[in-house]
């Protein structure tokens, strides 16, 4: 192979092509009894140059595929994406509901920090006046990534105020993210590509999943004159349910993808302010109110049995690890008979029986257990009990 640009792309050498081209051409020039070999003065010469020309050539391959955003990386990665319209994903923090319980009316600052089980700390980004009782308030991970939280695990206040009786988050936290890789930047550039939707149902949910952070998504709609009571919709409604992404971002997709008239459901709420021009040349502004929700997180309790076959150690932490690892989306039923594949993989050393399922740690059962349309399962290993007979 030569070193060439082609308009079929641009090809490059191997050491060892580069290293016998030199060879024939120091030959033929001194002669063929030239000695080349590497610990002579001229093999080491040439050595030295086929890997000069090598790492040449390889630098202006790289150069050249920097031009194709299916290779190229970092910041000239990010520069192609432009033409998509598109940007890469900055890291986020995770976020939480916390609830406060006060003895007074009283008000916390900015950075008001609460630990949690793991060591993890939450803060506050603005100022909020709390109440006697209990108030909700949102508070962010200190670092930046995805960092979790489960239930009822922000409890350990840093920041010691004057009649802050109690902390603690009765939902999960929704996790951040770090940058966006090459990688996952790149398929995300791929699926802006796609051709539109066939519907405006299609153009939403695909809005919506582009977004940066959103990680699971739901969209049912009523289309129908008469309210959807086993949704609670009201006519002619659409309600998303949205894991991850930033409010801002999904006001605006909601806003710009969904028919116009249509109510939208939700408790979180947001607005995107559209600058519309006038024929004279002069803009108004028009404000969209736009809800949705985000999804409610329910623990899913496992119970089975395990037998060791001949005597075998059973990995029990491994068991319940692998358990914990399975991942629901929005809306998903919960199948006992799946998990047992997570509990098989973790070796086969054992038999493992009488796997059983609940949602509130107290009525189990063996088959399924349904999920609200606005509910997923999240499964912890401390909701997890293994117990091993003889």
């Amino acid at each position: 192979m030569i070193f060439q640009l082609t308009q079929n792309g641009m090809t490059i050498q191997t050491y060892q092509e580069i290293y016998d081209e030199l060879v024939a051409g120091y030959k033929a020039i001194y002669g063929a009894n030239i000695d080349v070999l590497p610990n002579s003065p001229d093999g080491q010469r040439i050595g030295i140059e086929a890997k000069a020309r090598l790492d040449a050539q390889t630098t202006l391959l790289s150069l050249y595929n920097q031009h194709d955003p299916d290779f190229a990386t970092g910041e000239n990665l990010n520069k192609l994406i432009k033409l998509n319209g598109i940007t890469r994903g900055v890291p986020t923090r995770s976020q939480v509901a916390v609830d406060v319980t006060t003895d007074r009316l009283l008000t916390i600052q900015a950075g008001y920090t609460v630990a949690d089980s793991n060591g993890q700390s939450w803060v506050t980004d603005s100022v909020f006046t709390l109440n006697n009782g209990v108030t909700t308030i949102t508070m962010f991970a200190k670092n930046f990534g995805n960092v979790i939280a489960a239930p009822n695990t922000i409890t350990n206040p840093s920041t010691i105020v004057l009649g802050v009786v109690s902390v603690t988050n009765p939902s999960a936290a929704i996790a951040g993210q770090s940058e966006e890789t090459d990688s996952a930047l790149r398929i995300r550039r791929q699926k802006s590509l796609a051709s539109p939707a066939n519907s405006t149902f299609g153009g939403l949910y695909s809005a919506l999943a582009n977004l940066i952070g959103v990680t699971d998504l739901q969209v049912y709609e009523n289309n129908l004159d008469t309210v959807d009571v086993a949704l609670n919709m009201q006519p002619h409604s659409i309600w998303c349910i949205v894991e991850g992404g930033d409010i801002a971002d999904i006001t605006m997709a909601l806003a710009k993808n969904r028919t116009a008239g249509v109510a939208t459901k939700g408790a979180v709420s947001g607005v995107f302010t559209e600058v519309i021009t006038k024929p004279d040349g002069t803009t108004f502004n028009y404000l969209h109110n736009m809800n949705f929700d985000r999804p409610t997180v329910v623990p899913l309790y496992v119970t089975l049995t395990v037998q060791p076959i001949g005597g075998a150690i059973v990995d029990i932490v491994g068991i319940q690890n692998a358990i914990a690892a399975r991942t629901y989306s929005i809306g998903e039923i919960a199948r006992a008979s799946n998990l047992y594949a997570s509990v098989y993989g973790v070796g086969n050393n054992f038999t493992a029986t009488l796997l059983s399922i609940s949602r509130d740690n107290v009525s189990f059962v063996s088959d399924i257990i349904a999920s609200g349309a606005n509910e997923v399962f999240s499964i912890i290993p401390a909701n997890i009990v293994v117990t091993q007979i003889p």
